[in-house]
């Protein structure tokens, strides 16, 4: 197969093959291109343009990387202990960089900015995980979407009389819990994980296009150390990071941290993600189902609908006026602004004062906005350590034992509280002479 490349700005060059080829140009995944990574964080940060397709591709690049290093280091361990051969590690490869390529195929216009737009799943849905008013994910419908438009490209291709992949090999790395095959739970935490090659790709790309370093960490170091280990009490087997890396998988935790706190949860930030949520409701509330809704991801016309959506339809919708007041509010850059916030790990008495002003200026207030982002999940979902890596001895430490800044890191539950572009001076003066008791009874 002819081997193709594209430059990056983050690994220099990309290279795919023939097979990768046809995912990549047909017209769903092309899609990618017109949906921003971050939303209207431009408006913030005027560099922040870049797209869910170079991000696609990175994560497919990066996914490799750390699989091949785990291949070069461990390929005994993994023949002797897992019983892999050689033509089942190319086929794992091979199912690993599909995985990584689509799982984002399914972002709604505007990326996360959309999920509150998602239709609840319906009653009696087995399908899916049950829960009182639960949406539909963008995972939902990338699974949907990679075995509707692209079943036949991985199945049906020539290259694959050699490797026998079935489409749910691949969605099974994504979250797809209606089949699961046999070795999916080995590599399924290079895709979706806390030490992933999709959040160690944003960090990375989201930090250069906005001309930031918080996101910034020693990529190279992370895939120098990065390794497979079998947990000697559940006999599972791990993606771990060798001792000598660990400080690294400290660093990836603690950019994710800054990332939040400085970009992802930037108080104007939100406030666009606000606005154009309430946009897009308007315009599918006109538009199409007129429910204000995306279609459901339950049939292939429904699908075809969803991916018509990227976000030059919806600019083209806000600017012929469907956006509605918050459309408005977009296109002439007048958003919301915050007038009352608290820390970012507030107290019972910060928290108490902040539903005091709440209360006191309900009727000014146009929305309130919170947060509670834990940036470290310990137990199951532990970053592990590979210590003494004596393959007739292995021991496994969490990461959150090893490092102190980790285990005491505290989830931000700032709070904020934003009211209509023009009444920021009247409100947040009121509220501060509200606070100091001259506005109380």
């Amino acid at each position: 197969m002819g081997v193709y490349e594209i430059r990056d700005i983050i690994y220099g060059f990309i290279t795919y093959d023939d097979w990768e080829r046809e995912i990549i140009n047909h017209p769903v995944f092309q899609r990618l291109r017109r949906i921003k990574q971050l939303s209207l964080t431009d408006m913030v940060y005027p560099g922040a343009n870049h797209t869910r397709f170079e991000h696609s591709l990175g994560v497919m690049h990066l996914a490799t990387l750390f699989y091949d290093n785990i291949i070069k280091k461990r390929q005994q361990f993994l023949k002797d202990v897992l019983n892999f051969n050689d033509a089942g590690l190319e086929r794992d490869r091979r199912i690993i960089r599909f995985a990584a390529l689509l799982h984002d195929i399914g972002h709604s216009p505007f990326s996360h900015a959309g999920e509150e737009l998602m239709p609840f799943i319906p009653e009696g849905n087995t399908k899916y995980e049950e829960g009182k008013d639960k949406r539909f994910s963008h995972e939902d419908y990338s699974i949907a979407i990679i075995k509707t438009f692209f079943k036949n490209i991985i199945e049906n291709h020539k290259a694959n009389d050699n490797f026998g992949i079935r489409i749910e090999d691949v969605t099974a790395l994504i979250g797809d819990e209606t089949v699961k095959p046999k070795r999916s739970h080995v590599w399924k935490n290079i895709i979706s994980s806390q030490l992933d090659a999709d959040r160690a790709d944003y960090l990375l790309r989201d930090s250069l296009h906005l001309g930031i370093r918080y996101g910034i960490y020693d990529k190279d170091r992370l895939i120098n150390t990065m390794s497979i280990a079998t947990d000697q009490e559940t006999y599972g087997a791990n993606l771990v990071v060798e001792e000598g890396g660990w400080h690294v998988a400290e660093s990836l935790v603690i950019a994710r941290y800054q990332m939040f706190a400085q970009v992802y949860f930037h108080k104007t930030r939100r406030a666009y993600d606000h606005h154009i949520e309430n946009a897009l409701k308007e315009i599918l509330s006109k538009h199409g189902e007129k429910t204000g809704f995306f279609p459901l991801p339950d049939s292939i016309d429904n699908l075809k609908k969803y991916i018509d959506y990227d976000d030059w339809k919806m600019y083209g919708l806000l600017k012929e006026g469907l956006g509605g007041e918050h459309g408005e509010i977009i296109l002439e850059r007048t958003h919301d602004k915050c007038v009352y916030q608290t820390s970012e790990v507030p107290d019972e008495s910060e928290l108490d004062k902040f539903k005091d002003v709440c209360d006191a200026f309900k009727s000014e207030i146009s929305f309130d906005d919170s947060s509670e982002k834990s940036w470290y999940k310990t137990g199951k979902e532990d970053i592990l350590i590979l210590c003494d890596p004596d393959e007739k001895d292995e021991r496994l430490e969490p990461l959150s034992r090893k490092s102190s800044i980790v285990r005491t890191m505290q989830p931000i539950k700032q709070k904020r509280l934003y009211v209509k572009n023009e009444a920021k001076r009247d409100i947040k003066e009121k509220i501060a002479k509200y606070l100091k008791g001259e506005g109380k009874e």
